[in-house]
């Protein structure tokens, strides 16, 4: 729903955009490219419906308990590109059966129905779920970066009987941080010279690319330019996949993947610094949370 969405933004990083997060240990899964800190801010579509499902219910619950009536709001579906590798590293597995996730989400992508929207005029119903600026909290970031929530919102009670009341300042944190380590990675000379040498074979197989962005910069266009027609942007699946495969063959000649990972390692020992207690407490809450989303409370209890 509309103020739903709201909410859920004004609890986010403001003016910071995600980094998917590999090295440190944690939760990346086996054989999966890197991502900063063991991927610890990255959950995966079972685990994103999961958590998303079991915080439905306690907003409700909590509205509920407010004398107000709240129906769960489902999750988007069909977002292919939600998993991308904040490097742009691709296994030859992921490449041959969705390419980029381009073209896939652009023909599947279906944002949920919105069940409250006839409260969108009721602005007590609106306080409730979302709270007041009078309850305004504004949580300092490393790098200047800030997020603000409202203490007073359902959704607050909610995320904070599900993650934590720690949860998201440590989440938010480890964004920032993984942003650096990323970029820390890029910048890097033995990245630049593995780049270079998936470069030259990009370029071998007669496809021009600086950098591994523009593979799926070019898919990009190419979807905006269909106009949005259905039937011309399924024709470029075939075109897509080829892409991909090619990039993907090309990172695993250049050794990108393993480049990153161990590049990754060092950065993050620098970019952390004194917050690694932090990391380990961010690792127990989202375990935490995945276990409560997996056994949600009964109807009613929160």
């Amino acid at each position: 729903m509309k103020t739903r969405t709201t909410l859920a933004l004004a609890a986010v990083l403001l003016g910071i955009g995600a980094a998917g997060c590999s090295s440190s240990g944690g939760t990346t899964p086996p054989g999966a490219p890197p991502r900063p800190f063991g991927g610890v801010t990255h959950y995966d579509e079972q685990q994103r419906a999961a958590l998303h499902d079991a915080e439905e219910v306690l907003v409700a619950g909590c509205m509920r308990e407010r004398g107000f009536a709240y129906r769960p709001q489902g999750l988007a579906t069909g977002d292919h590109r939600v998993d991308a590798n904040p490097y742009g590293l691709l296994s030859g597995d992921q490449a041959a059966n969705d390419g980029f996730g381009v073209i896939s989400t652009a023909l599947n992508l279906k944002q949920a129905a919105d069940p409250n929207q006839d409260h969108d005029a009721d602005q007590a119903w609106k306080a409730a779920l979302l709270g007041t600026d009078a309850h305004r909290v504004t949580v300092d970031l490393p790098d200047h970066q800030q997020f603000y929530y409202n203490s007073d919102s359902c959704l607050t009670q909610a995320r904070d009987t599900l993650y934590g009341p720690d949860y998201f300042r440590l989440f938010n944190t480890f964004q920032v941080l993984g942003n650096k380590v990323v970029s820390g990675v890029q910048a890097d000379g033995r990245y630049t010279a593995a780049e270079g040498h998936w470069r030259d074979c990009m370029s071998s197989a007669h496809q021009v690319a600086a950098h591994l962005a523009d593979p799926v910069a070019v898919i990009d266009q190419r979807v905006k330019q269909d106009g949005g027609d259905p039937a011309k942007t399924h024709d470029l699946i075939g075109g897509e996949l080829s892409l991909a495969k090619t990039s993907a063959r090309c990172q695993d000649q250049a050794g990108l993947a393993a480049t990153v990972e161990q590049i990754q390692s060092d950065v993050e020992k620098t970019v952390i610094g004194t917050d690694r207690p932090l990391l380990d407490q961010l690792r127990g809450l989202r375990q935490q949370a995945l276990a409560r989303a997996s056994h949600p409370a009964p109807t009613g209890t929160h």
